[in-house]
């Protein structure tokens, strides 16, 4: 992985962990690059594998990617690696979290955001993404 990346992810990942601290969660790291997760988020007696998954480049089309795969060979995330991934779109009006089950992540390679209002066939009646319904579902964590 390159710098620029790194610095990237990293960022996404101290940004993640700042709002999980903000509402309430614990966090902690594991040592090493050894593991599929980011984070460790724990609340009361309940701990979730968190994968930190980030995007705050547009596309052309004014929408955002995010991979749901990892490692060189782009493999999909397993729930025996990974309890959730918890998305950050870096929309314009500020950061938005999508708290998402790793079973929703094994449906597809990679999911495509649309900012509120932005769909491109249906901006009034369609939901942003299909992930939409996991956005600040900071509940899932508890």
């Amino acid at each position: 992985m390159d710098g620029e990346q790194n610095t990237q992810g990293l960022f996404y990942e101290l940004l993640a962990a700042a709002e999980l601290v903000h509402r309430g969660f614990g966090v902690s790291w594991p040592v090493g690059d050894k593991e599929k997760y980011d984070l460790i988020v724990t609340h009361n007696d309940r701990t979730s594998r968190v994968q930190v998954k980030s995007s705050a480049t547009k596309t052309k089309h004014g929408t955002y990617r995010v991979a749901y795969c990892c490692g060189m060979k782009k493999e999909k995330y397993d729930p025996k690696d990974i309890d959730f991934a918890l998305t950050t779109i870096q929309y314009d009006d500020g950061p938005a979290y999508y708290i998402v089950p790793v079973e929703e992540t094994i449906k597809c390679w990679r999911a495509t955001f649309f900012p509120p209002g932005l769909h491109p066939t249906h901006p009034a009646t369609k939901k942003a993404c299909r992930f939409e319904v996991y956005r600040d579902r900071w509940d899932l964590l508890r």
